[in-house]
């Protein structure tokens, strides 16, 4: 990629090639070019780029068999689209820091740990197949709803927004909510037959109530978030951390909380419903 990039010690750098021509470097090194947040703003193929995939990769769109959805979407919303109903989604989260990187990943059912079988599953090829997609609550994600760059706040209207409802500017950052309602072929949502299920997940350190001590000692006790999240009960929680805890935890892994929606950047928060 030295060919194409000026700098390639800094990141979110620009190519000069396109996504059309790109497919064939990834093939050529036997790769599979998967778009990552698909529906985010600024640099997505969704996002802002194209309202289709196949008018980028043209009669190599077969070629593409999954995206990735972004913490701002869901399966929910993904399969509005009609032509993404033969595409595998994956929900995995950057890896911008360790913390942070299985607040999205994906239960995938194969025979052993290999390039080979991580294909087949992405493929749906001889029983092997994503089992689950697990993520953010779509409204936690930083940029789910429309914001205005004017006015810095997150525009509340009817989806789609296009324009600010308090100083008419359209220096907003779409949402990947009113992006979806714009690019959305589909009257209602229809997932194919394989779609496996979509499990929302809170991460900890959005629980109200868990400061970064309170998340050590959990991790100490009980290894992972993921443990924490899927498999405690609300008396291994207690016997931790003490009732608040372990209420709030319940409360958010099963989907009893508020949440107040996330945009232009910033992530959306979790409010405790009492």
């Amino acid at each position: 990629m030295e060919k194409h990039i000026k700098n390639m010690t800094l990141s979110s750098q620009r190519a000069d090639i396109s996504a059309y021509e790109l497919i064939d470097i990834v093939e050529k090194y036997n790769g599979v070019l998967i778009p990552a947040h698909a529906f985010t703003p600024h640099k997505s193929f969704y996002g802002n780029c194209t309202r289709s995939l196949k008018r980028i990769f043209k009669e190599k769109y077969n070629k593409i068999l999954a995206i990735e959805l972004g913490l701002s979407s869901d399966t929910f919303l993904a399969d509005q689209i009609s032509e993404l109903e033969n595409k595998t989604f994956l929900t995995n989260s950057d890896a911008h820091s360790l913390p942070k990187i299985a607040r999205e990943y994906n239960k995938i059912q194969v025979e052993n740990i290999s390039y080979k079988e991580l294909m087949k599953a992405i493929r749906n090829e001889g029983g092997r197949k994503i089992v689950c997609n697990y993520g953010l609550d779509p409204k936690l994600g930083k940029y789910h709803r429309t914001y205005c760059e004017v006015c810095d706040k997150r525009i509340e209207g009817t989806i789609p927004v296009t324009k600010c409802d308090t100083c008419d500017s359209r220096n907003i950052t779409m949402g990947v909510l009113d992006r979806i309602e714009i690019i959305k072929d589909k009257s209602e949502t229809r997932s194919p037959d394989f779609r496996p299920e979509y499990k929302y997940q809170v991460p900890l350190s959005f629980i109200p109530g868990l400061g970064t001590k309170t998340i050590e000692k959990l991790l100490s006790k009980f290894e992972t978030e993921m443990n924490i999240l899927h498999k405690l009960s609300f008396d291994d929680i207690e016997a931790v951390c003490g009732e608040k805890v372990a209420r709030n935890i319940i409360a958010a892994k099963m989907g009893d909380m508020k949440i107040s929606a996330g945009g232009g950047g910033v992530y959306g928060k979790v409010e405790a419903k009492c």
